[in-house]
């Protein structure tokens, strides 16, 4: 591994389970010629920041590519890790602990990379963990604006009978969309987290997140339709240079 920008020890962590219910063997699926695993790990390097560039997987396939791809998979992550009940923040727990036993040094950021959002560049990473490097911040994630028709102030739910009521308590009394703040949902492109919010037992948000708005299409794979569109997106992309 390189040393890292800025004098930093820091890691990217690749969460990458073999199983999948919606998508079998998503993590592996290619997208423009390239697995998705492949993507998260060549964006993290290409990113310069990262001391270390780990794929967690219990999937011996996965772990292969990983290393192809240049990462390193020293070890496979427990079965109980990577359940579909598994937290991911317990599997960058364990990740820690395993790396800090072999001997590794400790870390001052970890950002996590999700391969089935395949829509990052390395300079989204940048920009993320610069966001979770600010003076009172221990966090920060990527975030894609919500369009006002599915703003949550215009949301119901339903219940019985099919009586409908606003989720919010708010919503019955905006009229006009100009009346509506901007709302933003995660979007999985990058995730970073000091370690020691981590260590304290805070999750992958911290206690203090920053939120870095990221325009534009975004797509998170669930199933093959999404696949479909990563696929039409990227390469679409790439068609047009």
């Amino acid at each position: 591994m390189t040393a890292p920008a800025g004098g930093k020890r820091r890691i990217a962590i690749i969460p990458a389970r073999g199983g999948s219910k919606g998508l079998t063997g998503k993590n592996l699926a290619l997208v423009g010629g390239k697995t998705l695993v492949a993507r998260a790990v060549e964006a993290a390097v290409a990113s310069g920041l990262f001391a270390y560039v780990l794929v967690s997987t219990d999937d011996p396939a996965i772990a292969a590519e990983g290393r192809r791809a240049g990462g390193a998979t020293p070890f496979l992550r427990s079965a109980a890790l990577a359940s579909d009940r598994a937290a991911v923040v317990d599997a960058v727990r364990d990740a820690l602990a395993r790396l800090g036993t072999a001997g590794e040094a400790p870390f001052e950021l970890v950002a996590l990379l999700e391969p089935t959002s395949p829509m990052r560049t390395a300079e989204i990473i940048r920009q993320t963990v610069a966001a979770a490097e600010t003076e009172g911040a221990d966090a920060a994630f990527t975030v894609s604006p919500v369009p006002t028709r599915f703003h949550a102030m215009k949301q119901f739910h339903i219940g019985k009978a099919s009586l409908a009521h606003y989720v919010h308590p708010e919503g019955g009394k905006i009229v006009n969309r100009q009346e509506l703040e901007p709302s933003f949902v995660r979007n999985g492109l990058c995730y970073a987290v000091r370690t020691a919010a981590l260590a304290a037992g805070l999750g992958i948000l911290g206690r203090a997140p920053r939120a870095v708005v990221v325009e534009g299409p975004i797509v998170n794979i669930d199933d093959a339709e999404d696949l479909a569109l990563a696929r039409r997106l990227i390469e679409g992309a790439a068609a047009r240079g």
